[in-house]
Formats: C-alpha cells, structure tokens, sequence
C-alpha cells in the first residue's frame, strides 16, 4: 500500500492559517491548519489510496501526559481524518535526523511507494536514499495542487 508521510508545520499550517485563527480567534488547543491545504491533503489520500504516517515534530507530544497536548493531538487526528486524510501511523521518535526516522519506519515496515510531504530539505541530509520520494513544499503557500501531482507521481498514481 502506497504510504504518505506527513509534516505539519509548512505543509498544513501556513501563514493563512495563522491569520485565520488570528481572524476566528481560535483556542489555543485547536491546530492551525489551512483549510485549502486540508481538502488538497484528503483529496491526494484518496486517490492514492495512501496510508498517513506523521513525521511532524508534533508527533513528539503523541508521549505527552499534557492534558492541552493531548487535545491538541486529538483534534489534529480528528482534523485529519474529518477531511479523509486518518493517521495510519507515527514515524517513531528516536533523536536522529527526521530522514533517518522515516528511513527506520520504513525499515521496520516495508512500504510499497511513498512520497514524503515536507518544507524543509535539511532533514533528510542524513538520509539521502529518501530525497527522491522529498515533495519539498513552499512553506509560505503549504500544500498546493503541483506538490499533490508530484506525491502521486511518486505514489504510481495520476492526479
């Protein structure tokens, strides 16, 4: 099963996002994310009929006794999965680069093709086997429609 792996910050929160909640004066325990790039997200997921694995920095509070992280947590799976893009999986936390995280996931669980939704490059230095299957998005605009053609040409599918 083809396996999408998922940053947050750049790719869903965006600075519209920030200014929405700004703007809706949003609680602090919702997270920030921009609507456009959610629907473009559940769109890619179903058509590539892709499995979401988190290798965010937020899936370092997924171990949070927090009871404000826990909500926080709870409503960007909710989020999520509300706009057809559920977490299958959480990329595990091992105090490596984030590319050797995903390297080790991928080790342990062998995936058909994946694609990698990310704003930052310099996370997969350590990595460099991934940087093929890297759709590095513009974290100023978040996922857009030319990131998804690219994910699912990675995924073997067809926007």
């Amino acid at each position: 099963m083809p396996v999408l792996f998922l940053d947050i910050d750049g790719v869903l929160c965006t600075p519209r996002s920030t200014r929405l909640d700004w703007l809706l004066r949003r609680p602090i325990d919702r997270p920030s994310l921009d609507p456009l790039a959610l629907h473009r997200l559940g769109r890619l997921v179903r058509r590539a009929g892709a499995q979401v694995v988190l290798s965010s920095s937020w899936r370092y509070g997924f171990d949070s006794e927090d009871p404000p992280v826990r909500r926080i947590l709870q409503n960007l799976s909710s989020v999520l999965a509300a706009h057809g893009a559920p977490l299958d999986g959480i990329a595990p936390v091992l105090g490596l680069s984030k590319g050797e995280e995903i390297a080790a996931w991928l080790a342990d669980a062998p995936a058909g093709p994946y694609a990698i939704l990310d704003d930052r490059a310099d996370e997969f230095t350590a990595a460099p086997q991934l940087r093929p299957h890297l759709v590095l998005v513009d974290s100023r605009y978040g996922l857009r429609r030319r990131d998804c053609r690219q994910a699912l040409a990675l995924l073997g599918r067809n926007f």
